[in-house]
């Protein structure tokens, strides 16, 4: 006899050996028993989770002879001949190569026909793959069936059977098994075929099952022909330990290596996704997590490590990138892209990745560590934040503007004015005079700081010249010998009493001539009389040119 896979040789042949689907074997045990079996039923549920073997067993119990407590005995002939596969009363139809109107025509007309047994089983497998026209015409049969008939449908997208199929069926939603389920039964299927596998290896295989009892079957042939050894770790696991580590390098060759394997990037992508939905789950305390026992320690400090803000951000990512990957000509772009920006946060500016950034700013301030700052990919390393002080740092002098020029032409810095912005945080201006430097008469700075200054050019000039400047000699004058000032010419003043009226001044208060740099005094003026408009002037001829022998007498004011 040939070899036979693990999980054909203990597929369940009653209701008792299904594993993890009481709330189903329950309800068709008690229909059986109590002979109200119903004309049809649709199973729906994840791939491996017993649909077929459940509708199997229904057959079998429905024309068994020697029913046990609504359970099959697996004597009789009709229980043998169903296991064999040479029975008449039960058909299987994989609906995805049958899913024509001629199949479903086939099967109506057939459906009429008596058997030996009690009740003829059709099994409809994959019924969402019917068209629409096969669902029609199978959908006055489903209704209204020959008494001995009974349909049993399944399925792994419930959503897409059309709605008055499933109206006129009986929905069981199938479950995938918990981690602990799929342990004892993998550790049953040892001992039932006397194999020899370490723990470490069935905790691989329950991982590798993902709830689904025919892949942690297929998984443990896998391990029983390698010779009990656990084949090399899947590349997923390396990439989420690199991401909790934040090693951008470690990620792109895990990526690279499992591409180098053969892994197609996007099955790379949902394995990665897969594995950190079992993170996340743990992070929010949720039991439905596909996680063994002798992993639950490690995966959950990952968990605790990543954080909930990370997780949900990397399921946002890699969810994305999945999308892109559909349209990118190369699908491994898009992967790369999504796993450097959750490892480098300077290569991410999204708002995501600057509150994380923040969050952890405010947990290791929280911690009593220095927050180190760096700005995002400037290359600069990174500076421990400064300590702060309690002295008080004194303010920046402002800039100074350039002095406005005065009334006789001499800038502000020259006549001894002080600008506003330029007065602050001046001694000479804020201290009192008594203690200010002393100035020479004409504004400016003391003889000796005069002298000073001059020594100072003399040194500059010698350090790039390096020759000594002359010494001038000083210049005597004397004040005899100096001319007198020109008198200073000053504007005629009209009549004060003309003035006064004209411009409504106090004829009273004395007129201050402008000359000097002083303000007049002002006053309200009245206000001006219009002129009356006079008539224009007619144009006078051209005159002729005056001789050239003599010029013409210089014209004198008139009054």
């Amino acid at each position: 006899m040939t070899y036979q896979s693990l999980y054909r040789r203990f597929r369940p042949s009653t209701f008792a050996e299904v594993r993890g689907q009481d709330h189903i074997t329950v309800a068709l045990r008690n229909a059986v028993r109590s002979d109200t079996v119903g004309h049809a039923y649709m199973f729906s549920g994840p791939r491996g989770c017993g649909k077929t073997s459940t509708a199997r067993i229904l057959g079998r119990a429905l024309n068994c002879t020697n029913l046990v407590d609504g359970e099959p005995c697996g004597e009789c002939d009709s229980c043998r001949a169903m296991e064999a596969g040479t029975s008449m009363d039960l058909h299987e139809l994989d609906a995805a190569s049958n899913n024509g109107v001629d199949a479903m025509r086939d099967l109506v007309s057939r459906a009429a026909l008596g058997t030996a047994g009690r009740n003829k089983v059709y099994i409809l497998d994959e019924v969402h793959m019917l068209s629409g026209a096969a669902s029609n015409a199978l959908l006055k049969t489903l209704e209204e069936p020959p008494p001995h008939v009974i349909f049993v449908l399944a399925t792994t997208d419930p959503q897409k059977v059309l709605p008055t199929i499933k109206s006129r069926t009986q929905h069981f939603n199938f479950e995938l098994l918990s981690p602990g389920e799929l342990e004892d039964y993998v550790r049953w299927v040892i001992d039932e075929a006397d194999l020899t596998v370490e723990d470490d290896a069935i905790a691989y295989v329950v991982r590798q099952g993902r709830g689904s009892a025919r892949d942690t079957l297929s998984a443990l042939d896998q391990v029983v022909a390698g010779g009990g050894v656990v084949p090399r770790e899947e590349p997923s696991a390396g990439l989420v330990a690199a991401l909790v580590e934040r090693d951008t390098g470690a990620v792109l060759a895990s990526v690279a290596d499992a591409l180098g394997q053969g892994s197609d990037p996007r099955v790379l992508a949902e394995a990665l996704v897969a594995d950190l939905r079992d993170l996340f789950l743990l992070t929010m305390g949720v039991d439905g997590a596909n996680v063994a026992e002798g992993d639950r320690e490690e995966l959950t400090d990952q968990a605790r490590r990543f954080g909930p803000a990370r997780l949900t951000r990397a399921l946002e990512q890699l969810g994305s990138a999945l999308v892109d990957m559909r349209q990118a000509s190369d699908p491994r772009v898009p992967l790369e892209v999504a796993l450097v920006r959750l490892t480098a946060p300077s290569a991410n500016l999204s708002m995501d990745a600057l509150a994380e950034r923040v969050e952890a700013l405010e947990r290791a301030l929280a911690g009593g560590a220095a927050p180190v700052i760096a700005a995002p990919g400037s290359g600069a390393p990174p500076l421990a934040s400064p300590p702060t002080s309690s002295a008080p740092v004194p303010p920046a002098a402002p800039a100074t503007r350039a002095a406005p020029a005065g009334p006789a032409g001499e800038s502000a810095a020259d006549s001894g004015a002080v600008a506003p912005e330029a007065a602050q945080g001046r001694p000479d201006v804020d201290t009192p005079a008594a203690a200010r430097p002393p100035r020479s008469p004409s504004g400016g700075a003391a003889p000796d700081s005069h002298k000073a200054k001059v020594e100072e050019a003399r040194e500059m000039l010698r350090a790039k010249t390096g020759k000594e400047a002359p010494r001038a000699e000083p210049i005597t004058v004397d004040p005899a010998a100096e001319p007198p000032p020109p008198p200073r010419r000053r504007r005629p003043n009209p009549p004060q009493g003309a003035r006064s009226a004209d411009q409504g001044l106090d004829p009273a208060r004395p007129l201050v001539d402008r000359s000097d740099g002083e303000a007049a005094p002002t006053a309200p003026t009245a206000p001006i009389a219009t002129a009356a408009p006079t008539a224009p002037i007619a144009p006078t001829a051209p005159t002729a040119p005056a001789a050239p022998t003599a010029p013409a007498p210089p014209a004198t004011p008139s009054g």
